[in-house]
């Protein structure tokens, strides 16, 4: 729980040891709640997640911009924590976590991710950019053990930008990404196309 509270500073340390204090509780209790409402069990925070989630709320801060892939693509920074499911929400903009959540909420690819089935962790962080037109940055990364039928995702939707509101301000953004094919589907595929050239293989008369 030590390491986990000095995570969560780490990560808020631009903004003051209030939201470092609050922020993992916060989250937790809204989105805990949000799952409970469908059905779906709660999520607990992860130190990992939590550092996972301050590196790419940082690398955003720094760069000034909106993207999965600011620094390292999702993929790549999962993984050194290995879930069998994982999914990653970011926003820009909004001042508190209720706004932002409501944000994702709203928006039908984030909301996925908060009811994804599966995820049993979380990690959360926010970084302040003055310099940038966003002013602040969210990363809501979570992640479970459950094996969905398609195997080892970001369930992520399609990379784009998108407006929270009908006037400019905040904004979130979500990507959607499938595994790649397993071995099994790459062989079954291979035999498929290799068959009419193999001995006793079939072929159709022109």
């Amino acid at each position: 729980m030590r390491k986990l509270a000095a995570l969560v500073c780490l990560a808020l340390s631009a903004v003051g040891p209030a939201w470092a204090d609050d922020l993992a509780g916060t989250a937790q209790a809204a989105i805990s709640r949000y799952r409970a409402e469908h059905g779906l069990p709660a999520v607990t925070p992860d130190a990992k997640l939590m550092r996972l989630a301050a590196e790419q709320a940082n690398a955003m801060a720094r760069a000034g911009v909106l993207d999965h892939a600011v620094a390292r693509p999702f993929q790549a920074r999962m993984v050194s924590y290995g879930p069998e499911v994982a999914v990653e929400n970011i926003a820009a903009g909004s001042k508190t976590f209720a706004s932002t959540l409501e944000m994702w909420q709203h928006s039908p690819g984030h909301d996925a991710n908060l009811r994804r089935s599966g995820v049993t962790r979380f990690g959360i962080a926010l970084a302040e950019a003055p310099d940038s037109k966003y002013k602040v940055f969210w990363a809501l990364i979570m992640a479970g053990s459950a094996k969905p039928a398609h195997g080892v995702r970001d369930a992520r939707a399609p990379g784009r930008l998108m407006a929270a509101a009908p006037t400019a301000g905040p904004k979130v953004r979500v990507r959607s990404e499938h595994a790649e094919a397993s071995s099994t589907d790459l062989m079954a595929s291979l035999k498929g196309l290799l068959r009419p050239l193999l001995p006793g293989g079939s072929t159709k008369d022109k």
